[in-house]
C-alpha cells in the first residue's frame, strides 16, 4: 500500500466564475477581503503575470497558503 502524503501547501481549484475577491472571501472569511487578496496574489504571482486578458480557469490550482520557509 501506497502512503497518502499530504501537500506541502493548502491550495484550491476556483469555481467556474471566481475571482481574486470571490476566493478570498471563501479561504478566508474571518479576513477582509482585500488583505485576503493581496496575500493571495502574493502567493501565486504565476497568476497574477499572465497575459492579459487571461481570467482564473477551474483548472488553475490557487495556493491558499505562503510557499515553506
Amino acid at each position: 500500500m501506497h502512503p497518502i502524503i499530504p501537500p506541502v501547501r493548502p491550495w484550491t481549484y476556483p469555481n467556474e466564475g471566481d475571482n481574486w475577491q470571490s476566493i478570498a472571501a471563501r479561504a478566508f472569511p474571518e479576513r477582509s477581503v482585500e488583505e485576503a487578496v493581496a496575500d493571495l496574489q502574493s502567493w501565486n504571482l504565476y497568476l497574477v503575470f499572465r497575459p492579459a486578458p487571461a481570467m482564473l480557469t477551474c483548472s488553475d490550482i490557487v495556493f491558499t497558503g505562503p510557499p515553506p520557509a
